[in-house]
């Protein structure tokens, strides 16, 4: 816990400035019909597309990477009223004439209506540049200039260098493995979307929904018989925690992974859907989900906090950014209400009493490590 305490103290930094307002430039905004909750390799047959739409998802994507796996997949997803992450086959990239055989693939299926956007690579590094990327990306906007062209970076020294390839910025970073709660650096996920969030495109992050015992022979000096998944709470935190930077969606890594070979394929249902039909509703309940006010003050003391418009009244989000209990929840609101409000828990939220006065955040009791709080508001009446 000390270790990763002094990691946390060193990042957090004193946060300076008033709220950030809604709006952002055309660069970072990206527009679906629904915000995008997406999960990597799937499992094409119905019951489990059943299941990946019945744990709040919308979006799925398989590695495969034929025409015969691209047309049962599509089909699959149109049937059960899902998009998709169109994985595009990575080995042209490399390939003689790949842009033109890419070409052609992108003419047989940008028509279908279960298309959700091109996934052009994943986690692209060494010989695969952006200058190698590039002519893949010129084909993609020329061929389909409307629909969003995606690849995922994990945080390695040259993940921040490819956004002129893409129109959706993906990242991935899985911290959970064998540390009892509290003490996994979840807040890592979080700092890597804050960074991609500043490059200025569109952001999409990819939430860890596995156990690393699914891939114990990559990690050395861990204790393997300890790996998990992550709970409910360390969800909650990377999905809400990540909100309130403005990302435009989501996609977990991975179904079959949490199904398959992690060790409890109860969790998906169980935790996993849990989290994710809030995201959903929450999501659904909001008028931008992406563009939430933000108020940058909460960092002072080891949170966040953030404010969506509701389509029913607006909804506000603190989350305890912070592996220990807060003795005073809350923060300052920069000024940005001129009203008092009672805030009504939503979702999985504890039920404590709260309440916006004089633009602050005022909660009885504490916050548990790394909760999220987040609240419907209802103006308080005059006296």
């Amino acid at each position: 816990m000390k270790k990763i305490l002094l990691i946390l103290a060193a990042s957090a930094g004193a946060v300076l400035g008033g709220c950030k307002t809604s709006g952002k430039p055309e660069a970072a905004r990206v527009k679906f019909k629904e915000f995008p909750i997406g999960v990597y390799s799937a499992v094409v047959c119905d019951s489990d597309m059943k299941a990946i739409r019945d744990a709040g998802f919308n979006m799925v994507h398989t590695y495969s990477s034929s025409d015969k796996d691209y047309d049962t997949l599509l089909e699959s997803a149109r049937r059960n009223g899902l998009k998709v992450m169109f994985n595009l086959d990575r080995k042209l990239v490399t390939g003689l004439d790949g842009v033109e055989k890419m070409r052609v693939t992108v003419r047989k299926y940008k028509e279908h209506p279960a298309l959700g956007f091109w996934y052009l690579y994943d986690e692209p590094a060494g010989k695969i540049t952006p200058d190698v990327l590039r002519p893949f990306y010129k084909m993609l906007k020329e061929e389909t200039p409307d629909i969003p062209v995606a690849l995922v970076n994990c945080w390695d020294e040259t993940w921040d260098r490819y956004s002129d390839v893409l129109d959706i910025q993906m990242v991935d970073l899985y911290p959970v493995r064998d540390q009892k709660f509290p003490e996994a650096p979840i807040q890592q996920f979080t700092t890597l979307v804050k960074e991609a969030v500043a490059l200025g495109k569109p952001v999409m992050a990819v939430p860890q929904l596995m156990s690393w015992k699914s891939f114990s022979h990559q990690l050395k000096g861990y204790q393997a018989e300890l790996f998990r998944y992550p709970n409910v709470a360390e969800l909650r935190y990377m999905m809400f925690g990540s909100m309130t930077y403005g990302v435009c969606g989501f996609f977990g890594y991975s179904y079959h992974h949490a199904m398959r070979t992690g060790g409890d394929s109860g969790w998906w249902s169980r935790d996993c859907g849990k989290v994710f039909m809030e995201v959903r509703d929450f999501a659904a309940a909001v008028k931008e989900p992406s563009e939430p006010v933000i108020f940058r003050r909460a960092g002072d003391s080891n949170q966040r906090a953030a404010y969506w418009p509701g389509k029913d009244g607006g909804f506000l989000v603190l989350v305890n950014a912070w592996p220990l209990e807060n003795p005073r929840p809350g923060c300052w609101l920069e000024g940005y209400f001129d009203k008092d409000y009672e805030l009504i828990p939503w979702g999985n939220t504890r039920k404590v009493t709260a309440s916006i006065i004089n633009n602050r955040i005022k909660i009885d009791g504490k916050a548990q490590p790394w909760e999220v709080f987040i609240w419907k508001m209802k103006e308080k009446e005059r006296k």
